[in-house]
């Protein structure tokens, strides 16, 4: 994944956001632009005909939603994460049932960027599973597999299993390693 780029589309309906995601994404020379799209339904042949990594996308838009966008992305099972940039908190708990990758509001900044890249690539590095990453939050909460257990309804075997796995992917040698690693990638 390292010397592979990220492919990126962008769908926003405001010219000035895209010129702002533009040069934002030209400080990231992993990061291949595969196009600025204003327009949803243009979008959505240019996701399913190109199959980026990413697609960052407003959710307000004239015609077709980002959210209405995202269902249709998510029907054609593409392996494509989504990151709503938005002027607006009360979308994100629709987004969240709808799987998004991550959730920025605008004036979004190179840091929140930045964040969003890295744990992307942390997760396709490491490739961690849902399960491993709620682990990993648990853990970095401070909560031992008893706990963590019975907050996820399963047994401390099980979860000891996870965190053997977890740590065997992240190449860390203890709990404490991890929560450094987690906290360094934006997984916590």
């Amino acid at each position: 994944m390292s010397d592979k780029p990220i492919k990126v589309i962008v769908v926003d309906d405001e010219p000035r956001a895209l010129n702002r995601m533009k040069l934002l994404f030209n400080n990231f020379p992993e990061v291949e632009l595969l196009g600025l799209i204003e327009n949803a339904e243009i979008a959505l042949e240019a996701i399913l005909k190109h199959e980026p990594h990413l697609v960052f996308m407003d959710i307000e838009m004239p015609g077709r939603s980002g959210l209405e966008l995202a269902d249709d992305i998510n029907k054609n099972n593409l392996d494509t994460k989504i990151i709503y940039i938005t002027a607006y908190e009360h979308y994100a708990i629709k987004a969240i049932k709808n799987g998004v990758f991550d959730y920025l509001l605008k004036p979004i900044n190179i840091d929140e960027v930045k964040a969003t890249l890295e744990r992307y690539k942390t997760k396709e590095l490491t490739n961690l599973s849902k399960r491993e990453f709620e682990i990993i939050r648990l853990i970095g909460q401070g909560l031992n597999s008893k706990a963590i257990g019975e907050s996820l309804f399963i047994s401390r075997h099980t979860v000891d299993t996870y965190r053997r796995t977890i740590l065997e992917k992240t190449g860390c040698k203890n709990a404490a390693e991890l929560i450094s690693y987690a906290t360094r990638n934006n997984l916590i």
